[in-house]
């Protein structure tokens, strides 16, 4: 499978106070830290509040609802953590699309791509607009309550959407970071198929599709999309994302704000069932060239299992998830 990059910097989050365990018994006892898996990043807040967990490693807004709520302080964001520079910038997250949806419907891929590039600099330029869309497609705008203590949402995402570079430049640093992480993965023997020893160059001939992304750039300076062409038959792209993830804010933008991309581009999603596990028009030039059905997933692993079965063919994921995925060779269908 080959998958194109989007966005999305720098927010894989430490925070908390200290480890579950970590304090001794007072008698001279090591102190211990007792690592605990939770599923999906959404209970660890509430786990922190309760002293059920002391601190947890988590994306945004997580960080950003610690730190608001007055729950949690944050320890480093990893682009912080040693060995100082190697995590700087590094790329959080990527698009990505099944090898087969991509040969079978290359301007579909095209259309999509290009309207994520626009999406990200988007948020990127709007931060507050992001921030509202963010807390409605993720919290329906409502409050988020611990013990006596209501943040609202908005105030959540005021403060995590500007923790995140989003991007879609594929720069040499953003490659160095892909490759960084494809070697950290093998040194911890989680990469050891596909990609395992090869060079930089051979690393991201493997992960990237730099086709698609220069032909995205090109159709949008061009305009060329604006004579896409109505499908015989209306095709259906599943779209997956993360839930409670800041980093796939282009997708909520893109969904809420539908008219600026209309009115701007001539590019966008008009929506049959707006917000979070929606479906929509991907319009073209003022052509219905696709249905688009948003599927949500609470991690990345399990987006890409499903992009293996075939009932994925494009989505917004972490970058770790999608690299395993290519490491394994899992038969995309």
């Amino acid at each position: 499978m080959n998958k194109r990059f989007q966005a999305v910097g720098i927010i894989v989050v430490l925070f908390g106070i200290l480890w579950s365990g970590c304090i001794g018994d007072g008698n001279g006892s090591e102190p211990t830290a007792q690592l605990v898996y939770m599923s999906g990043c959404g209970n660890m807040p509430t786990a922190l509040s309760t002293n059920q967990i002391d601190a947890y490693i988590a994306w945004q807004p997580n960080a950003a609802i610690a730190e608001v709520a007055d729950i949690g302080k944050v320890i480093t964001y990893s682009r912080d953590m040693p060995p100082e520079g190697m995590w700087y910038n590094h790329p959080c997250c990527v698009i990505h699309a099944r090898e087969g949806f991509i040969e079978d419907n290359y301007d579909l891929a095209t259309y999509l791509t290009s309207l994520m590039i626009v999406a990200s600099d988007y948020v990127q330029e709007n931060p507050q607009t992001a921030a509202y869309d963010s807390a409605e497609w993720i919290f329906g705008n409502g409050s988020l309550t611990f013990g006596d203590t209501e943040v609202s949402s908005y105030d959540v995402e005021l403060a995590s959407i500007p923790t995140i570079q989003y991007t879609t430049e594929p720069s040499d640093d953003w490659k160095d970071g892909l490759v960084t992480f494809v070697r950290s993965l093998e040194d911890i023997e989680m990469v050891d198929g596909a990609l395992k020893g090869l060079d930089e160059q051979a690393i991201l001939d493997k992960l990237l599709h730099e086709t698609l992304y220069d032909d995205a750039i090109a159709l949008l300076e061009s305009g060329a999309y604006r004579d896409a062409q109505a499908p015989v038959s209306m095709p259906t792209v599943n779209l997956g994302y993360l839930a409670a993830d800041d980093h796939d804010a282009a997708l909520f933008v893109a969904a809420y704000e539908w008219e600026y991309f209309r009115d701007t581009y001539d590019l966008y999603l008009e929506p049959i069932n707006l917000g979070p596990r929606g479906t929509y028009y991907l319009v073209a030039g003022g052509t219905r060239v696709a249905k688009v059905k948003t599927l949500e997933f609470n991690g990345g692993s399990a987006q890409m299992t499903a992009l293996s079965q075939g009932s994925v063919d494009f989505g917004l994921a972490g970058a770790p998830p999608a690299i395993l995925f290519i490491d394994s060779e899992a038969p995309s269908q």
